[in-house]
């Protein structure tokens, strides 16, 4: 029987220090909460720098630092978990059989601001800034945040209200923190004079008034294995809900990344829903729900390292070119490794590393064997094919976030069903590139089956409801196929947006007995353009898909989808 500890509920305590201790028992497996709340403030948390890919580095604060754990269970008891200020909540390193299980977290102050559109013209816009956030106005810059980490505004994004999800063909405003001048105009109410993109915020709407920072993702796990994180809800966080790197064998289960219910918030997480980096075995993801943070529900992928110097043959410089993956380890002796031609995204040689030695977070050196046949250019980039997940997903909702549903890239096998999607840009996409966000991998056996579309496309993150787009040159896209074996069938697709599929370089591409039907829930769009575009891919199956006949006038309702 496993020593639990049972945490007992304490009004206006502090029990970062209470769970520090605890941690700091190698004897202790599992931590008992009660159906109550618990608050955790950074002032005596665990230290630790960390590299967090997609996130930003730093030395962070925790509160639950389980590390180097082997068997080791948090059970909340239904617990709400409130946090204060800089803090991660819980963080996993070099740790094995791992549960996290029925608990909320959320923080006492969001690290982002929502503020209601009073007026609107193209000088600028007036916002009530809404309740439950914390901001100030200095020398002319609108502030959100608590002190003594206050944020500045980076991007303003428009939802609306009624349908609680971005806005109707809404622009970005990525920058205009530069350019505003904001004035307080009344208890709670600002002025932001800039030009805002077209089109202007409506009155009535939502602004959701972001930083570019993600220094507090919720969970965190790396280098780790056997992870199981079910019926936790997150509500909120200064970067993801969940990011594992470097992992083997996570499973979420009922995982709900939504804001606290009441309609109080927008907005909840700061950037994706969860995340997984260079991660091994299986990644599943089993009835959760994803909706309305400000990026995408999940992104699978490897790393690309670009090859910065040539010793000879079989020893190279690596280096990484996004700050948002410094830190993370390429590779590892024995590992297999693939080489990528930048611009066509073709591999052309494999090999196991030898030797690694690692100059700083940005440089690399790594020897493999067998040499390549001949000498690799400046610019290509190597993938680790060793570490590369299985991904199955089943029976999750996601809507009204900001950008797109599933992003997958991953050289293993992936099964996205039964899945209802309500994206604004493509609900599954499906790249890798080599010149910007260094996202590997190549796609070999995806199937995508039994899911519901339902009007996605309704925002500017994409070009078709299931998007198929490597970071392929153009010119060199008729003749790569990096990506094959995709099959898109027996699926729902209601919509108003004609773009269902749009493919390129793809090798192997079945579409086949999916159903369309046309709806009315937002003014119809790309009328004239091609239900499946699949130019510049090769043996393409497209049979027994049924053409729309009726048009459906409401929306499914989603309150009616089950969380299974």
């Amino acid at each position: 029987m496993k020593k639990t500890l049972i945490i007992e509920p304490e009004p206006g305590r502090d029990f970062t220090p209470a769970i520090i201790t605890a941690l700091a028992d190698p004897h202790c497996e599992r931590l008992q909460f009660r159906s109550a709340r618990y608050d955790f403030f950074p002032e005596r948390a665990t230290e630790k720098y960390l590299f967090i890919s997609n996130n930003d580095e730093g030395l962070k604060r925790i509160a639950f630092p389980i590390f180097e754990r082997k068997g080791f269970e948090i059970d909340g008891g239904g617990a709400t978990f409130i946090f204060h200020g800089g803090i991660i909540p819980m963080a996993m390193l070099s740790s094995d059989e791992i549960a996290l299980r029925d608990f909320t977290i959320d923080w006492e102050v969001p690290f982002h601001g929502e503020g209601e559109v009073l007026a609107s013209s193209p000088q600028g816009v007036e916002v009530k800034i809404c309740e439950g956030f914390e901001y100030r106005v200095e020398h002319g810059k609108l502030l959100f945040g608590q002190s003594p980490i206050p944020f500045e505004i980076r991007n303003i994004l428009e939802f609306d209200p009624k349908k609680r999800e971005t806005a109707f063909l809404v622009n970005e405003n990525f920058g205009i923190g530069k350019r505003c001048h904001s004035t307080e105009t009344g208890p709670s109410q600002v002025y932001l004079k800039a030009s805002f993109s077209e089109p202007l915020p409506t009155v009535g709407n939502i602004l959701a008034i972001v930083s570019d920072r993600r220094d507090f993702p919720a969970i965190v796990a790396a280098d780790s294995s056997q992870i199981t994180v079910e019926n936790v809800t997150i509500h909120h966080a200064g970067g993801m809900g969940f990011i594992a790197q470097h992992c083997r064998d996570v499973a979420l289960r009922c995982v709900h990344v939504t804001p606290p219910q009441g309609g109080e918030r927008m907005v909840s997480t700061n950037a994706d829903a969860t995340h997984f980096v260079n991660c091994a075995g299986l990644i599943e993801m089993t009835g959760c729900l994803f909706e309305n943070q400000m990026d995408d529900p999940t992104n699978v992928h490897g790393v690309y390292a670009q090859i910065s110097d040539i010793t000879d043959l079989g020893e190279f410089e690596i280096r990484l070119r996004h700050h948002q993956q410094f830190g993370l380890d390429v590779a590892g002796v024995g590992d297999t490794v693939e080489f990528v031609h930048h611009e066509t995204m073709e591999t052309y040689h494999t090999a196991s590393v030898t030797s690694v030695i690692r100059h700083n977070k940005e440089y690399t050196k790594i020897s493999v064997d067998p040499q390549p046949p001949h000498p690799p250019r400046k610019g290509d980039v190597i993938g680790n094919l060793s570490w590369s997940a299985d991904v199955e997903i089943r029976n999750c909702l996601c809507r009204g976030n900001r950008a797109r549903g599933f992003l997958i890239s991953t050289p293993g096998k992936v099964l996205i069903e039964q899945n209802t999607f309500h994206t604004p840009g493509p609900a599954v996409l499906i790249e890798g590139d080599a010149n910007y966000w260094f996202e590997s991998g190549a796609v070999r056996d995806v199937l995508i089956s039994k899911n519901r579309f339902e009007n996605c496309n309704y925002g500017i993150w994409g070009k078709a409801t299931i998007q198929v787009s490597p970071g392929v040159s153009t010119e060199r896209q008729s003749s790569s196929r990096y990506h094959r074996n995709i099959r898109v069938v027996d699926n729902v697709f209601v919509v108003f947006d004609h773009r269902i599929i749009r493919a390129r370089c793809v090798e192997g591409l079945e579409i086949k007995g999916n159903r369309i039907t046309l709806s009315e829930e937002y003014p119809r769009n790309h009328a004239q353009a091609p239900w499946f575009d699949t130019e510049d891919c090769s043996d393409v199956t497209i049979e027994a898909n049924t053409p729309p006949n009726d048009v459906h006038p409401h929306p499914i309702p989603f309150a009616g989808v089950p969380l299974l």
